[in-house]
């Protein structure tokens, strides 16, 4: 990871950046001398940090598991005394590795923050596996009520929300209720230009729908591309798309020219020509 040989390279003379991988020597060897994201370098000189490998599963099994870590990227901050300071994502490392080294961090604090969070996080998966449960069964009433439940809970987590609004719309076509949530959404999720954009996407992409509530949609879209100041693809995408659905090809097409230019050559990439392209026959074709 690029963060990670940052912090290396800042604090070379008091950190040690070590990434283990869990397969064996030979392979990762192999892949340290390919030519890496960085022109002209290896792998093992873009990333400038050590890699080692952990044969008998040790490391993965006395320091991952054990601190009940399931995905990756995990990081850990391991102290003078070689006891662990900090744990999560690598990219929220920096504030508590300069506490550490500078010798302001609460080893005791963290690790209390760290089990709440632990049994929140518990908690939160306790709903998920009931909620999958009731979608399995398409028990809509179970589903509901786990749902109402998680909103009650955890009044600030607007994810829930938004389940419930993706579930009323996608899976259980209540078309009334859906778009009564999805305004409350779009209001309190005015300043969340990722939000917005799920929720005009869903309105204008989702098949099947019988009823589209296409001017939320743009009003979530709009909003989101004004949050974004027209920069981003996605974002431009599904503006173009919600237009495209409102049949204004005129503004489908504006739109979607702007999405083509900010877009990388990638999968995405190629998608968002594509409409483009689409969009621009369509039009053509009405003259």
């Amino acid at each position: 990871m690029p963060h990670l040989a940052e912090i290396q390279k800042k604090y070379k003379d008091q950190v040690t950046v070590l990434a283990v991988s869990d397969e064996d020597l030979a392979k990762v060897e192999a892949f340290m001398v390919k030519d890496s994201i960085i022109e002209g370098k290896t792998w093992a000189q873009a990333m400038s940090y050590i890699v080692a490998t952990d044969p008998d599963k040790s490391v993965k099994t006395e320091v991952f598991s054990a601190a009940g870590r399931r995905g990756i990227p995990a990081s850990f901050i391991i102290g003078k005394d070689g006891k662990i300071e900090w744990i999560g994502h690598p990219m929220r490392m920096d504030e508590p590795l300069a506490a550490v080294l500078d010798g302001t961090w609460d080893r005791a604090a963290a690790r209390k923050k760290y089990d709440e969070d632990q049994a929140l996080q518990q908690e939160m998966n306790k709903i998920r596996s009931g909620l999958s449960a009731a979608i399995r069964a398409n028990d809509q009433k179970a589903a509901m009520e786990i749902l109402d439940e998680a909103i009650l809970r955890f009044p600030e987590n607007s994810s829930w929300k938004m389940q419930k609004f993706n579930l009323l719309l996608t899976r259980f076509h209540r078309y009334k209720a859906a778009y009564a949530l999805g305004q409350q959404l779009l209001e309190k999720n005015f300043d969340d230009a990722s939000a917005l954009n799920s929720i005009a996407w869903t309105i204008a992409d989702t098949e099947g729908l019988k009823v589209r509530d296409l001017d939320l949609a743009l009003k979530a879209a709009t909003q989101a591309n004004k949050l974004t100041e027209s920069k981003e693809a996605a974002i431009l995408d599904t503006l173009a798309r919600v237009y495209y659905e409102k049949g204004d090809l005129n503004s489908a097409v504006k739109w979607q020219k702007l999405a083509a230019k900010n877009a990388n050559a990638d999968a995405m990439g190629d998608s968002i020509r594509e409409a483009l392209e689409r969009y621009q026959k369509e039009r053509k074709a009405r003259l």
